[in-house]
């Protein structure tokens, strides 16, 4: 039996006592049964409340899940890797061609001009990017 059948069960056997109305353990038992109905429907709020973020703590884990593999798949197309190669103005990036997969290392001149042709299928890689988003890559290296 659920929580509110029990409840609603113990307040059905309060009425069928069929107590002094004025009799103050009579207001009591009506107080107590009121209450117990009460707690019954917050605590089956709560258990679908606890439901509904159970089900979006799942999404939010298959979104997540998701993410990491796209962080840890090596053949990300279309992704911007930074590496450090000697001094700052020798800064290259990363990235692979989604046509042919070639990976490409490009500077920041070819990063700036925002195209590419692929040496491999010679298709025109186009690169959109805020400045600040590589100065938060290169800190974070």
């Amino acid at each position: 039996m659920q929580l509110s059948e029990r409840a609603a069960y113990i307040s059905g056997l309060i009425e069928g006592l069929e107590l002094d109305p004025k009799d103050k353990q009579t207001k009591i038992f009506k107080l107590i049964a009121e209450l117990l109905c009460d707690m019954a429907e917050e605590i089956r709020d709560l258990e679908q409340s606890y439901d509904d973020v159970c089900d979006q703590v799942d999404g939010i884990s298959e979104d997540l899940a998701g993410v990491e593999d796209l962080l840890n798949n090596e053949d990300y197309e279309g992704g911007l890797h930074y590496s450090k190669s000697g001094s700052d103005s020798d800064l290259q990036y990363e990235t692979t061609c989604p046509n042919c997969e070639t990976v490409i290392n490009i500077g920041e001149e070819v990063l700036n001009a925002g195209t590419i042709k692929c040496p491999g299928c010679g298709e025109i890689l186009e690169f959109d990017y805020e400045e600040d988003e590589l100065d938060d890559e290169s800190e974070e290296e």
